[in-house]
């Protein structure tokens, strides 16, 4: 049995697998929203005028008896189960079931036998009381073997290792390394002093890094990221409207290039207080990084990820000229973890 070698990164916004091969690398990005439902709807339907699914719909996820709803649309079928907790990314219910739809929609139905390269923030990492639990508590259920369903689709796994890093350490390895895990940088930026600015849906770590070492004065982390437009969204939301969003049916309406809400008056658009919400996000974000890097000259290097650096992508490129928002920055710690975990474990498994 082929043992493949991923790289996870378990985001509160975003939930990514990555395998990296010599041959290239595959990925499975899912929103990380877990509930309890069903989505069998019986005969209900609108007949003709009804749309076709769009194949954004959730996952089913089914192991031991328990059943839960994975991904896109959930809030369609279930009421989201949203917690923003560090204790949720060592174990529960709703990391399990996140962790069984990722892997099986990355390898598909049959036996399995992986190792895990996971990503942390930074706040737990540095911890290392915190560190040692999180760890611990993660490889206690993820490493053995098993049984779970995704749709239709059964599977059996076996994780035969898993080991963590903080998640910006990833985006390092997809700058510095090739996908059969290489380094195919000058060796003088292996050297080199690297700023890394990932900014999540709950976390925005700083990540520096000089001569293969964590440069601790430049590290550090805080629960700051786009949850907090979300949830200046959600507010103004419920206080103009009536309406009650979940986090990440906000989130998705920030992504969004023209926000609409349907209410009893009419369609409304957001633009506006999405625009005031994200700018004042911004307001947060870069105080804490000007706090603690200055204008980032220090670094030959500023490197720029997670999905908070696709969405300010504009401020960012205006504010740090010299920086870099690297490509797909939602998938990039995901795929730095797999093409490292191809160094990390390759002496690990027979």
């Amino acid at each position: 049995m082929t043992t493949h070698f991923l790289g996870l990164d378990p985001g509160f916004g975003g939930f990514k697998v990555v395998e990296a091969t010599g041959e290239g690398h595959r990925s499975v990005h899912l929103p990380s929203v877990v509930g309890v439902g069903n989505t069998d709807t019986g005969l209900l339907s609108l007949g003709s005028l009804g749309g076709r699914k769009t194949g954004t719909e959730p996952l089913a996820v089914s192991w031991n008896g328990a059943r839960y709803l994975v991904g896109h649309r959930v809030a369609a079928y279930a009421r989201p189960i949203e917690r923003m907790d560090f204790l949720r990314l060592s174990d529960g219910p709703e990391l399990r079931a996140l962790t069984y739809a990722g892997l099986g929609s990355l390898l598909g139905p049959g036996e399995h036998a992986v190792c895990l390269m996971l990503g942390l923030p930074v706040e737990v990492m540095a911890d290392r009381e915190r560190a040692v639990a999180t760890l611990k508590g993660l490889r206690d259920w993820l490493q053995g073997e098993h049984r779970f369903t995704v749709g239709a689709d059964a599977m059996s796994l076996t994780v035969a290792a898993v080991k963590a890093m903080a998640q910006p350490a990833g985006a390092f390895f997809a700058w510095g390394l090739d996908d059969g895990g290489h380094w195919v940088r000058p060796a003088s930026d292996l050297k080199a002093p690297v700023g890394i600015c990932d900014i999540g849906f709950n976390t925005l770590d700083l990540f520096a890094v000089e001569g293969g070492q964590v440069v601790a004065r430049f590290t550090g982390g805080d629960t700051l990221g786009l949850r907090r437009a979300a949830e200046l969204l959600t507010g103004r939301v419920r206080k103009d409207f009536g309406v009650s969003l979940s986090l990440h049916e906000a989130d998705a309406l920030l992504g969004d290039r023209r926000p609409q809400l349907h209410t009893p008056s009419g369609t409304v658009s957001l633009e506006a207080p999405a625009g005031q919400a994200l700018d004042a996000t911004a307001g947060e974000i870069f105080g804490f990084v000007e706090s603690r890097w200055g204008q980032g000259r220090q670094f030959a290097y500023l490197l720029f990820t997670g999905g908070g650096a696709e969405a300010l992508r504009p401020q960012l490129t205006w504010l740090y000229p010299h920086g870099l928002v690297l490509p797909d920055p939602v998938t990039a710690n995901a795929l730095g973890l797999a093409r490292y975990a191809r160094r990390a474990f390759s002496g690990s498994v027979g």
